[in-house]
């Protein structure tokens, strides 16, 4: 006697032989697998849609805000610092830390930007907050172009220090930049580096003069 195996069909009323059992399983496995394939091709298809939609997403954030950056400078150019800081704020506003670079160098450009024309207006103490505030959020970023546009807020605050009169806070944020920056490869954060010890010599050549003649 043949062993027999539970296995039944769609009334649930007979039951098959080894033989029998063997070919109606492998059978299923094999429209199982057949059927599986276009359920994969399917995610496949989905997934790589969803890339797609998060690329086109991406680029489109870039796009508006290189076309916002673009029109700060132009504004700026034309002298109409008020529609400059607006477009650089929008940028501002709109930045996400999960940004692509491209994004995060135009956020930290903007921010430079706009704490050069608020230093420019006799804002000091705003434009020393503006490049704060971009060394607290790009200080960290390992992307050399957002590095370099850091180092340049770095020697921009240090000036807005000087224009206020702060040697001291002056020459330390120029000592800060050499110190954070010392081993980067980059030749236009070595320029800003060498840059900063010729002013720290001149503004200790200043103090000592200044304190010479009281």
């Amino acid at each position: 006697m043949k062993t027999m195996f539970r296995l039944f069909d769609s009334r649930g009323t007979r039951a098959f032989s080894r033989n029998t059992a063997v070919k109606i399983v492998a059978a299923a496995a094999l429209s199982l697998i057949a059927g599986l394939a276009p359920v994969h091709a399917q995610k496949r298809s989905q997934h790589a849609g969803h890339q797609e939609q998060a690329s086109a997403r991406a680029a489109a954030r870039i796009q508006a805000a290189r076309t916002l950056f673009d029109r700060g400078v132009a504004a700026a150019n034309k002298d109409n610092e008020k529609a400059a800081l607006a477009a650089y704020e929008q940028i501002a506003q709109q930045y996400n830390k999960n940004d692509p670079p491209a994004i995060r160098v135009l956020f930290a450009k903007a921010l430079l930007n706009k704490g050069a024309i608020l230093g420019e207006q006799g804002n000091i103490k705003e434009a020393i907050a503006t490049y704060q505030k971009l060394d607290q959020r790009l200080g960290q970023d390992k992307d050399p172009a957002v590095r370099e546009v850091v180092a340049s807020a770095l020697v921009s605050k240090a000036e807005a220090f000087y224009k206020q009169g702060n040697h001291k806070t002056a020459i330390a944020t120029y000592s800060q930049l050499g110190k954070r920056f010392a081993n980067d490869n980059s030749a236009f954060i070595k320029h800003l580096i060498a840059i900063t010890k010729w002013r720290t010599a001149e503004i200790l050549a200043d103090s000592t003069a200044l304190s010479s003649t009281r």
